[in-house]
């Protein structure tokens, strides 16, 4: 389950949880249904008076039962959940340096503390990268190729993306951004292009090839050679 997923689940939850509150508060629901029945009352007669007066009182409930809505414990935690994760992900959305070695090689490792190293591409771990945001870099330099070529996916909802490829590796790129920059080996292909395919020529025959396909909702993609 993605971070996102559980994000979801969690709010509604929650929602559900003030729902089940306010509807066992019987003060707050005869507050709202006078303020409803009130308001609604006020359009039916013809009396200029008599609106205003059941209007004036149509807001008095609708008050009363506004302040009981922003008391209710669940409401906060409603407002605020959101609020605290997305504080939670703009700090933890650093660059993140994936390394497929798995250990950080020794000239990364005076920035063990800026980079988080994983291992990707061997049968220890899983070959893709998902979270809610960040900046990624993808170092290919140390990839255990599969006969059958290795494969590669990338999705976030927003934060940029630099790949690394060596001179003797062989791509596919299969790009997709709503938004953003994807720059191919120098070449800007498209600005906030939706999709993006690139093939390296030698791809059909060499012995090192491997197929990356990223979603990105906001960020710039960028491949290079190294």
């Amino acid at each position: 389950m993605t971070k996102f997923k559980l994000f979801i689940i969690i709010e509604l939850i929650l929602v559900g949880l003030l729902g089940v509150s306010l509807v066992r508060n019987p003060f707050f629901l005869v507050m709202l249904g006078l303020a409803l029945f009130l308001g609604y009352l006020s359009t039916r007669v013809d009396s200029w008076t008599a609106q205003k007066t059941l209007q004036h009182f149509a807001i008095a409930f609708g008050v009363v039962a506004l302040i009981l809505f922003l008391v209710n414990g669940y409401t906060w935690l409603v407002l605020l959940f959101p609020i605290i994760v997305a504080i939670i992900f703009w700090k933890a959305s650093e660059t993140t340096y994936t390394s497929v070695k798995g250990q950080p090689d020794d000239d990364y490792e005076a920035e063990q503390d800026s980079f988080q190293h994983r291992a990707i591409f061997d049968t220890h771990s899983d070959n893709a990268v998902s979270r809610l945001s960040g900046n990624d870099v993808i170092d290919l330099a140390e990839t255990t190729f599969q006969p059958i070529g290795n494969e590669l996916t990338i999705k976030k909802a927003s934060g940029d993306t630099k790949i690394i490829v060596p001179d003797d590796v062989a791509v596919v790129l299969d790009v997709t951004t709503l938004s953003g920059l994807v720059k191919i080996f120098g070449d800007i292909t498209k600005v906030n292009a939706e999709h993006v395919r690139y093939m390296t020529e030698d791809y059909g025959t060499s012995d090192k090839r491997i197929r990356i396909v990223i979603h990105v909702g906001r960020g710039n993609v960028e491949v290079v050679k190294g």
